[in-house]
């Protein structure tokens, strides 16, 4: 029994240790920056106008989409589908803009959402503006000069985020500030190198709506990709210039991360304890062990069980990988008379304008249309 019992002991001690580094590991992950994409979508012929590539669950998708190889020295915007060939496992493709490089047989590249690299690129007027930090941002005027959107990207995204869906904001008039903030790759990086999650950054955003505010703005709409959804549901409730938000869209957002930790550890077969563990590491003296310089409280950034000062569009995607929809559904059937939610069909991450955009475009532009009295 004695023998038993020591290797119990070592056993649990094992675990123990097991779980401590995947605890530790998780939390360096989730704010460590992300490195090179990995491009493994393969271009097999291309001519004037189209781009045949390996078929796979993004390649099919229906939508517009970029294509970046090269390290991102080539960029392409890449349209509908024109057909497949599901023996070959091949895709031909709309190319509607090649941005930079050339579309070679035999390159390898990566999918994306982003579909615009600049605002010019979308037809858009706009002039490039610096914001403390020096954080730049594109400034896109509007008809509507006191009338302002404010996009706010998402956890390792840029500002070219929010470019997808200008064009529709600007036939509605609104004037529209794409911004960046600290640790994202435009704006300087964090003191520790690290992402935030929000905690820090919602400072920038707080920046944003100042230079709003001074230029003008009366009445400010806040739209969230992802992380960028926490940040301006934090904003709505705490912000300096909250008495100018008028109103949050919110696509594909997070709204509580540990809730999101939770989901994410459930679907690679992990147990949820760890998401409670990678908090406590972050928002404690532990903070170091994930490369932190300063603790974050990622319970200063849950809002979803108070009603929201403002009215609230969600649109997500059924099936979301990384950011549950549960989470939204939840949040919309606490707070129905504030919050709308818009299910999309089954998408990647924060692509449900690119695969489906009139259903986005129409979904903001009648909730659009019932702030009017408000804007």
């Amino acid at each position: 029994m004695t023998n038993l019992r020591v290797f119990v002991g070592a056993a649990a001690i094992a675990a123990a240790a097991t779980a401590g580094w995947a605890t530790v590991h998780i939390a360096r992950s989730l704010v460590t920056p992300a490195g090179r994409h990995r491009e493994r979508i393969r271009i097999l012929a291309s001519d004037a106008g189209t781009v045949t590539l390996s078929a796979s669950r993004d390649t099919l998708a229906p939508g517009v989409f970029s294509l970046y190889w090269g390290n991102r020295a080539g960029h392409a915007r890449i349209g509908r589908v024109l057909s497949t060939d599901s023996e070959a496992r091949t895709v031909i493709r709309r190319v509607e803009a090649i941005y930079a490089g050339r579309l070679e047989p035999g390159t390898s590249g990566y999918w994306s959402g982003y579909v615009y690299p600049s605002p010019g690129a979308a037809g858009l007027p706009y002039e490039d503006v610096t914001l403390p930090g020096p954080a730049p941002a594109w400034l896109v005027p509007g008809t509507l000069q006191r009338s302002w959107v404010i996009h706010i990207h998402g956890l390792g995204g840029r500002r070219t985020t929010g470019l997808r869906t200008a064009p529709f904001f600007h036939a509605q008039g609104l004037t529209q500030l794409l911004i960046s903030f600290r640790g994202d790759g435009d704006a300087p990086p964090t003191a520790d190198g690290k992402h935030h999650l929000g905690v820090s950054e919602l400072a920038d955003l707080e920046a944003a709506l100042a230079f709003a505010a001074g230029r003008g703005a009366a009445s400010i709409i806040l739209s969230g990709w992802s992380m960028g959804a926490v940040m301006a549901l934090a904003a709505a409730h705490t912000s300096e210039h909250r008495n100018l938000i008028t109103g949050l869209i919110l696509t594909a957002p997070v709204l509580d991360w540990n809730r999101t930790l939770i989901s994410n550890l459930a679907s690679a077969r992990l147990p949820s304890v760890l998401a409670h563990g990678v908090s406590r590491i972050l928002g404690s003296p532990l903070h170091r062990f994930a490369g932190l310089h300063q603790p974050l409280d990622l319970r200063s950034l849950v809002f979803t069980g108070v009603a929201p000062p403002v009215p609230v569009l969600i649109l997500h995607g059924d099936g979301d990988a990384r950011t549950p929809i549960r989470i939204s559904e939840d949040f919309a059937g606490r707070f129905p008379e504030l919050v709308r939610l818009v299910r999309f069909p089954a998408c990647r991450h924060t692509q449900e304008w690119n695969s489906w955009p009139a259903l986005w475009e129409d979904s903001v532009a009648g909730w659009l249309r019932g702030l009017t009295p408000s804007r």
